[in-house]
């Protein structure tokens, strides 16, 4: 009979002394008899330790821990007993720990152990099969487990092992999502170009290989299981299929003419992404297609793909004849802006004559799209064409003419801004953004004031000077377009503002009062500091 008071710890102590059978004997006889239950886990513990030390004494102590794995009741005494068939690693281990892995727990632990000691025992094909089984599930434990144990095989043989899980149909798309996810993670972090394949054709070419002789099957499951919202998914998608897409591209192109819409539209999107431009006159074609977010997607590859020949089609969305029609679709408009932007912005362009006759057109739409484009590439040459145009009846256009020679920012537009604000009949909100568009450009050009001409100066000077003075003798105008106008003197304003802010000290407008006064002590404090530092 063993003493009870023996502990697990002593015994592996003193094995040297007690003989490792006689040791495992009465580690044996801890776990049968004693009801301690840390104290079993214990001895469960040792007696993987020991066995693994002298392996030709597994088989004694194997049947002792199979029975404590499959007859206990106690999770944690399971996992300790999973870990020891581990440490043992006798390949008869495998079926009770596959076992386990088909009982239901709400403990992830059980399942890691488990998982972990099969890894140990053996990791071939069958068990990157069942590892690859795991990436699904509902335990993020588990997920990360696999995951990384996946990412220690040989790249070549990982990539194949998932491009063949992607062939079982009783997999979910969910499930499928987290192969292509790790497929991907692996690709780019051997790629990190993914505008270059060179490294991973010569270091991997089995990839390559791989990849290509199955890439109709990868297509496919891709295409079924694309999620823009998802962005690892979407970047894993990236990084995949820029290794094939001179492969792809044919059977992308085909899935742009499908009848399935789903299919169609994530086609669209991969196009997009791998910048494909043989698809640009198919997606032409699908900007009119009867489902809006097939419409949507074309636009946004063509923007992505960066083919200037596509502007004419997305700007003929916006040619609506009646200019009185209210845009039923906003969304649509700004993304078909936004796609033309970037094709610009992406593309090496000589000349922008085809956009800039836009703005003499009749169609007040295109034109105060067209306005705002200009804005956002900003090229200093869109400066003059645009304020030849801010005469324009249509508020829009006028407001994004601003808007857009404010983001230039050139010193050259000050003059009509000002006048903008100087005008009696304008509409109190083109003023506002008139004087927003004055701070972006002082913004931009005030850091030149001490390395440039005089003449510079002096025009800058003058253009300060009329601010001061709408500032200090328009009481009536509307207090936005003051608040406004006060941030420009506050900002960039010297002594000779601090007269027309005390006038609006006095302002009717409680708000205006506030900030005319604040801004009076910000100047005086920049004041005294360049003072000071003199």
């Amino acid at each position: 009979m063993i003493d009870p008071k023996l502990e697990p710890d002593d015994v592996y102590a003193k094995r040297q002394q007690l003989g490792l059978n006689n040791s495992i004997r009465m580690l044996t006889e801890i776990i049968d008899a004693t009801k301690n239950n840390n104290k079993r886990i214990g001895a469960i513990r040792y007696l993987g330790v020991m066995c693994k030390e002298e392996s030709s004494l597994g088989k004694d102590c194997f049947d002792t821990i199979e029975n404590v794995l499959i007859s206990e009741e106690g999770v944690k005494i399971k996992c300790e007993a999973a870990k020891a068939l581990g440490r043992l690693r006798l390949e008869k281990g495998l079926k009770p720990l596959r076992w386990i892995l088909n009982q239901e727990f709400n403990d992830p632990d059980i399942y890691i152990a488990a998982l972990k000691s099969i890894g140990k025992i053996r990791f071939e094909k069958e068990e990157i099969k069942l590892y690859i089984q795991y990436l699904d599930s509902v335990f993020n434990s588990i997920k990360n487990f696999v995951k990384n144990k996946l990412l220690d095989i040989e790249p070549a043989y990982l990539i194949q092992s998932l491009v063949s899980a992607l062939k079982d149909n009783n997999l979910s798309n969910k499930h499928k999502s987290e192969i292509i996810k790790l497929m991907g993670y692996e690709i780019s972090s051997i790629n990190m170009d993914l505008d270059d394949i060179g490294y991973i054709k010569t270091r991997y070419p089995e990839i390559l290989s791989d990849l290509v002789k199955n890439r109709n099957t990868v297509l496919n499951e891709i295409s079924r299981v694309l999620r823009e919202e998802d962005k690892a998914l979407m970047n894993s998608i990236v990084a995949t299929l820029s290794l094939i897409s001179d492969h792809i591209k044919d059977d992308l192109i085909k899935l742009l003419l499908t009848d399935d819409f789903i299919l169609k539209k994530n086609a669209i999107i991969i196009t997009g992404k791998l910048k494909i431009r043989d698809a640009v006159d198919s997606l032409i074609d699908n900007l009119d297609n009867m489902y809006n977010e097939v419409t949507r997607a074309s636009i946004e590859a063509l923007g992505e793909i960066g083919d200037i020949s596509a502007v004419p089609e997305l700007l003929s969305i916006l040619n609506i004849e009646d200019i009185s029609f209210e845009y039923t679709d906003i969304d649509m408009k700004f993304q078909v802006i936004d796609a033309i932007k970037n094709i610009y912005l992406n593309s090496e362009v000589e000349s922008y004559a085809y956009l800039l006759d836009y703005l003499n057109g009749d169609n007040e739409t295109i034109k105060e799209s067209v306005a705002f484009i200009l804005g956002e590439i900003g090229n200093k040459e869109f400066a003059a064409p645009l304020v030849r145009v801010m005469d324009d009846r249509n508020l829009d256009v006028k407001k994004n003419v601003i808007i857009a020679l404010g983001k230039i920012g050139l010193t050259s537009s000050l003059n009509e801004l000002i006048s903008v604000l100087n005008d009696e009949q304008t509409y109190w909100l083109i003023k506002k953004v008139a004087a927003d568009a004055i701070y972006n450009i002082f913004q931009k050009n005030w850091y030149k004031l001490k390395d440039t001409e005089n003449e510079f100066w002096r025009s800058l000077n003058k253009d300060y000077a009329r601010l001061i003075d709408f500032l200090k003798n328009n009481d009536e105008e509307d207090y936005k377009v003051k608040i406004s106008t006060i941030k420009i003197l506050e900002r960039f304003g010297d002594d000779k503002a601090l007269n027309a802010l005390m006038t609006r000290v006095n302002d009717f407008h409680r708000v205006v009062r506030i900030y005319a006064s604040n801004a009076i002590k910000k100047i005086e404090e920049r004041l005294e500091l360049e003072e000071n530092s003199q």
